[in-house]
């Protein structure tokens, strides 16, 4: 007679009814749960700001076109300013207008698909409406803000900029971070110390991913702590260098999760004549362009000691080209 004594039981197998039975009550548990909380996490971006609610709104609405945004205009020129600080006698910032540090004016072409950056040196020499002799263009922000900027630009180059669009450096610090920095190819090594204006500069040549400080530093370097100064041209290469790492990080499928926060922490530090609904479509359609649809190009000029003197036949050449 066998015995089954010390005989292990055989692996029962699964019963798949009941296996199936399980999984719907469990998705039947967790989806209203998943859904909650989905809900309830678009619920509070909605209600937590203004921008998240105009940003979900644009969103829903597909209110991004160009078409819808700038009816009746198949091209428009947009002015992009970085606008410096001003400190007190003790290194503190003061409230005022300020200078600006980088000085675009963007041609962009929507029926063409293309978008025409020139970049304008802010030592450039040129006649401000209002005031006597030359003065650096940087200075038209100081003396009237960003509309006589704009008048500055129109006056000097023929072309007249449809909107402008001025963010603080604080804002720009902020948004980068936000995104986790940007992979950028430092050109060489730049060191720069400006206690004043607590502006500390140190990066090493190569590919590098930096964060909204050290992206700051990058695009504002002019010299050395030997005293050694970089062209105007080549602080602009820098320049074009970061659009071309922010284009490319924004591209990221990641970002887009991230974008309402972004809009906020920036929106807070803009200065524009353009809506919300207006800027949001040209952030989509400049997203949407490919690299090669991109032309940025810098202004050329004599240097002098001090300033940029443009060439009025090399200047209405490239006006010519980039605009028309």
């Amino acid at each position: 007679m066998r015995t089954t004594a010390g005989r292990e039981r055989a692996p029962q197998r699964p019963n798949r009814k009941r296996l199936s039975r399980t999984f719907r009550n469990t998705i039947m548990v967790v989806l209203p749960v998943f859904s909650l909380l989905l809900g309830s996490g678009l619920g509070f971006l909605y209600f937590s700001n203004e921008t998240m609610r105009q940003t979900i709104g644009i969103i829903i609405h597909r209110d991004y076109s160009t078409a819808k945004a700038f009816p009746g205009q198949s091209q428009i020129n947009v002015l992009l300013l970085g606008r410096d600080v001003d400190r007190d006698n003790r290194g503190q910032v003061v409230k005022t207008r300020g200078r600006t540090d980088t000085i675009i004016l963007a041609h962009l072409d929507f029926d063409n698909k293309t978008a025409n950056l020139l970049s304008i040196p802010r030592d450039t020499l040129v006649r401000i409406p209002g005031y006597r002799s030359r003065h650096k263009i940087n200075a038209a922000h100081a003396f009237g803000g960003p509309e006589l900027t704009a008048e500055t630009v129109e006056q000097f180059l023929g072309i007249h900029p449809d909107g402008f669009i001025v963010l603080d450096y604080e804002a720009f610090v902020k948004g980068i971070d936000y995104l986790g920095g940007l992979d950028i190819n430092v050109d060489k090594q730049l060191d720069y110390d400006d206690n004043w204006g607590q502006l500390h500069i140190h990066l090493k040549p190569g590919l590098r991913r930096l964060r909204g400080y050290d992206c700051m530093g990058f695009v504002r370097y002019r010299k050395s702590n030997d005293g050694h100064g970089d062209s105007d041209v080549e602080r602009i290469a820098r320049q074009h260098e970061f659009i071309r790492a922010a284009k490319q990080r924004l591209m990221r499928p990641s970002t887009m999760i991230k974008l309402p926060h972004l809009l906020h922490l920036v929106r807070s530090n803009v200065n524009s004549s353009l809506t919300y609904e207006q800027q949001c479509s040209l952030a989509y359609f400049l997203k949407k362009l490919p690299a090669e649809s991109i032309h940025a190009e810098p202004l050329p000029g004599q240097e002098g000691r001090g300033y940029v003197r443009a060439d009025e036949d090399t200047t209405r050449e490239i006006v010519q080209r980039m605009f028309y």
